[in-house]
């Protein structure tokens, strides 16, 4: 028996002759190909990040579905909206499905007076910003017609309402001086959010409204970062950075606008390499434009579109002011002992200093000056 450091080689070669061959190689868990997996039939997430990509899919779909569920129920509703309004219908209970709870809510359509209408703090939509100007496109049909499609409002414990869907058509119906028809209702809290969601899909929030609504579920602790927040809500990296910029915004540059909903998600972006250029023009002309918006309600005046504003602000930064020119001072003498001072300061003021003349001398000086520069006391 030949024997070495490996061990019994006359074993380890009559193994060799077996039929049964013993494979020692270690083995691996391959992922699965996502080509073979379309061959095969095998749909498989091929990671754990998949996996979790898929669920998110899911509930989204799941999610759209249960909304679109909801818009049609009370679609449905509208159609007979027009003789609920002229019968003795106004008060029936009527049942709708919630999108996220999936509960059946009944909901008794009113007409609530405005002033006990409180706006939930989950809408997005910045209340101020809400003129006859932003609210142009159903403010004329709702001073005409009256308000034609209910919001969605929930009972409060002090005999107020909270406004969960139809903040436009609340602001609009204030301006026009009517009641306020609603869908009365105890929707669950967590409904609350995606029936105002809905709302929002007919005329859109800006992204300075939804930047501000991302910055507070982050400092609730809803996301740790914009980071772990754009990955949630499926938004890219570099629309990330947009709404950042969005959020260090100044009001003004919102208010300027014709309504909110028409800002670009760039806005933030360009306002900030603006103010860089240039921010005491900038800050100038949006005062300018926001006194134009002013008297554009107040006269019905037409207001720049948001084109033309972003324009007009890029305009004031890169025109360039001019410095004013420092003169040295110069001293005019004559003979008699009079003497006149001239000089321009920094600031480009121009100073006259007279020595050496009576009242009568000065007086026709002033009558001169005030004559040439058409001025008056």
């Amino acid at each position: 028996m030949a024997k070495d450091k490996y061990g019994n080689i006359d074993e380890m070669l009559s193994g060799a002759d077996t039929d049964e061959l013993v494979d020692i190689t270690p083995k691996r868990n391959r992922r699965p190909s996502p080509a073979l997996g379309v061959m095969t039939g095998d749909n498989r997430p091929t990671s754990i990040t998949d996996g979790l990509k898929a669920e998110k899919q899911k509930a989204e779909k799941a999610l759209e579905e249960a909304q679109l569920n909801f818009e049609k129920e009370k679609a449905d509703l509208l159609q007979a909206l027009e003789e609920v309004k002229n019968s003795d219908s106004e008060g029936a209970p009527i049942v709708l499905t919630m999108p996220v709870t999936k509960q059946e809510i009944t909901f008794e359509l009113r007409r609530i007076d405005p002033s006990l209408i409180d706006v939930s703090p989950e809408n997005e939509r910045i209340q101020e910003f809400l003129d006859e100007i932003s609210l142009q496109d159903i403010l004329p049909s709702i001073k005409k017609h009256s308000q034609q499609k209910p919001g969605t409002v929930r009972p409060k414990k002090d005999g107020r309402f909270e406004l969960i869907e139809g903040s436009r058509r609340l602001a609009s119906v204030k301006l026009a001086k009517q009641e306020y028809l609603a869908l009365v209702g105890d929707v669950p809290d967590a409904d609350v959010r995606e029936l105002s969601i809905i709302e929002n899909k007919h005329q859109d929030v800006s992204p300075y409204e939804k930047a501000k609504t991302y910055q507070k579920q982050i400092e609730r602790g809803e996301f740790e970062n914009w980071t772990q927040l754009g990955a949630a809500k499926g938004i890219s990296s570099s629309h990330i950075s947009r709404f950042r910029a969005c959020v260090e915004l100044d009001e003004i540059f919102v208010r300027i606008l014709p309504s909110p909903s028409d800002m670009p998600l760039s806005y933030g972006e360009t306002i900030a390499s603006l103010r860089k250029k240039g921010e005491s023009p900038l800050i100038a002309k949006a005062e300018e434009l926001l006194d134009l918006r002013r008297a554009a309600l107040r006269d019905k005046l037409e207001l720049p579109d948001v084109e033309q504003v972003i324009k007009l602000l890029k305009g004031a930064v890169r025109s360039k002011v001019k410095e004013p020119k420092t003169w040295k001072p110069v001293v005019y003498k004559s003979k008699d002992g009079k003497t006149l001072k001239h000089s321009v300061t920094n600031k480009g003021a121009t100073k006259f200093e007279i020595t050496g003349v009576d009242d009568s001398q000065l007086k026709k000086i002033l009558s001169f000056l005030t004559t040439t520069l058409k001025v008056g006391s």
